[in-house]
């Protein structure tokens, strides 16, 4: 062994004899400042913040769709990990998303041929759009004699006879 690679694990060696002496002897738990405590949230002085606050129109229609498509999970990725809540319901009715229209910031659903925005009641079957995704579309029913509400997810269907197919030709 040469003296220059005895040299570095010598060095090697310190470091982790070093190392090992302050992670075994330091204290468990840091403490911080003096003083210091965990900042503590009120929703309700939030809320009334909010309200109290004068807002443009702009901002006033930001906080209005951030509210309509806020979930509690930060990491929620679309409709498709919602569960589709369909017991005791007649699935006789045939509902078909085709597709979705997206006008500046609004999106429409496009339901058996017809088109739907959030919070819009379907023509047929009593069911209201909760959400409307790429893959799939969310609809909500409220059974008017329990008040029980059953959720269907509706995925997107692709027709083949509907794209657009484009031929380039060269010309001699």
């Amino acid at each position: 062994m040469e003296k220059r690679e005895k040299i570095l694990l010598g060095v090697m060696g310190a470091t982790l004899v070093v190392a090992g002496m302050v992670f075994f002897s330091g204290p468990a738990n840091v403490p911080g400042p003096p003083g210091a405590a965990a900042p503590q949230i009120n929703m309700g002085e939030m809320t009334q913040g909010v309200e109290q606050a004068k807002l443009t129109a702009g901002q006033a229609y930001r906080l209005s769709l951030l509210a309509q498509n806020s979930t509690a999970d930060p990491f929620y990725g679309g409709i498709g990990g919602l569960a589709q809540d369909d017991s005791g319901q007649d699935n006789a009715q045939a509902l078909v998303y085709s597709g979705y229209i997206k006008i500046g910031l609004k999106v429409f659903a496009v339901v058996n041929g017809i088109e739907y925005a959030c919070g819009d009641q379907l023509a047929e079957g009593g069911y209201v759009v909760k959400a409307i995704d790429k893959n799939a579309v969310l609809l909500e029913r409220t059974d008017s004699s329990n008040g029980h509400k059953s959720t269907k997810r509706v995925p997107l269907v692709e027709d083949d006879t509907d794209k657009i197919r484009i031929r380039v030709v060269k010309q001699r």
